[in-house]
């Protein structure tokens, strides 16, 4: 790798280190997310089938009612009462606020039928609701237990009101259990404005014995009454998030649109400002549509693993700065590690080619020695020569002396 490459390395880690958590980030967010949708669907799920199960369970209490009427000929306040008192409804049916069973009469029947209740033991019974003359009432005549505020439904000719007369109309025509829409119970008229609830009511009909039951004028003429129940909303719903604390929080509506003047439950004090999720499912309570809505509590998100992933981000990024700084520390190590072996290359070179340099020198030294030594040798070979042919010369000279002295 080429030097100006190998600086980059850390940067090209830094990048696909970065790259690579947020495509961690991402698949663990899609998992995550993914997860939450199931334990909301789970939740919502859950708290559908308890809605659905308290009421079924409900029409099942009203179904022996209309059992108790089917079993025998006539049944009165003590039986009536007595047949609640051994189902238990406050111990065993929290938020189903009693039993009754509304008698329907002809005008004719009217003093007839006030006049056999007090003689049942209900001294102030009275058929009220409406004072206007009309051909037929449904008034309550049995409401148990008999608590302070069932008392004041007693004689109240629930016809009087248009949506608990379409829903007993509906029950009598049909044969099926029946909800009504949403009401305010006679048993909040003395409740205080802050703690009143919206309520809604389930019709079965009572039909006489032996009679047919084939069409629907059939039906209506063969009516007894009809058992029935009133519910405040809240107080019925309740015990359904006190089994399990749910992190989802629900709001029903009647009908199938959700709006406040169809909101049955008590509107939710928590502000959601941006719910993980949200979903609306419609429940079916005994032939008329609740609309349910679901939104994520802030507990959902503080116990969801979402919650992890910015530690994903934060791990993932110091562990691309950690890689990106030990390659970085490393090729600056390298870098330290080449310079000095090419300083050390160079003065090897530097030492080679001073060797060299005095390894020359010492050769020319060595070759002017010689040639000194040879020019010496030379020189001296001249020297004798010269001194012998000076020695000659003297003897000549000599010789010619002594020739001249003997001439003379």
């Amino acid at each position: 790798m080429s030097r100006g490459n190998r600086f980059l390395l850390p940067y090209l880690i830094l990048i696909t280190g970065l790259s690579f958590t947020l495509l961690i980030y991402y698949y663990f967010s899609k998992l995550s997310r993914e997860q939450d949708k199931i334990n909301f669907d789970a939740a919502v799920q859950q708290i559908q089938d308890q809605v659905r199960l308290r009421i079924e369970t409900s029409i099942t209490l009203l179904r022996s009612g209309t059992g108790l009427f089917a079993a025998s000929d006539d049944v009165n306040a003590h039986e009536f009462e007595n047949f609640v008192k051994q189902i238990e409804l406050e111990k065993n049916y929290p938020g189903v606020q009693g039993m009754g069973f509304s008698r329907r009469f002809t005008a004719a029947e009217k003093a007839n039928v006030v006049a056999e209740m007090k003689r049942q033991g209900v001294k102030t019974f009275n058929v009220w609701g409406n004072d206007s003359p009309r051909a037929e009432y449904n008034a309550i005549v049995y409401l148990q237990p008999a608590t302070r505020r069932n008392q004041l439904a007693l004689g109240f000719d629930m016809a009087t009101e248009e949506v608990r007369r379409q829903a007993l109309e509906t029950a009598r025509d049909s044969g099926k259990p029946t909800a009504s829409g949403r009401v305010q119970l006679v048993q909040e008229r003395d409740v205080p404005d802050a703690d009143k609830q919206s309520g809604f009511l389930i019709y079965v009909p009572v039909y006489r014995k032996n009679v047919p039951l084939e069409t629907v004028e059939d039906r209506r003429k063969a009516l007894l009454g009809l058992v029935y129940s009133p519910f405040r909303v809240d107080d019925f719903l309740a015990p359904i998030a006190k089994e399990k604390k749910y992190d989802v929080s629900f709001q029903v509506y009647d009908g199938t649109e959700v709006n406040s003047a169809n909101l049955l439950s008590a509107a939710s004090n928590e502000a959601f400002d941006d719910p993980l999720f949200s979903d609306t499912k419609p429940l079916d309570v005994a032939g008329r549509t609740w609309t349910l809505t679901y939104v994520t509590k802030p507990s959902f998100a503080q116990r969801s693993s979402r919650s992890l992933l910015k530690y994903t981000l934060i791990a993932g990024a110091l562990l691309s700065l950690l890689f990106a700084a030990a390659a970085r520390s490393e090729i600056r190590a390298r870098s330290r590690a080449e310079h000095s072996a090419e300083e050390v290359r160079k003065s090897e070179a530097t030492i080679r080619n001073t060797l060299q340099e005095r390894e020359r020198a010492e050769e020319a030294l060595r070759q002017t020695g010689e040639a000194l030594r040879d020019a010496n040798e030379r020189a001296l070979l001249e020297y004798e020569r010269l001194l012998e042919r000076i020695k000659a010369l003297a003897q000549d000279c000599k010789g010619a002396v002594r020739d001249l002295s003997r001439a003379a």
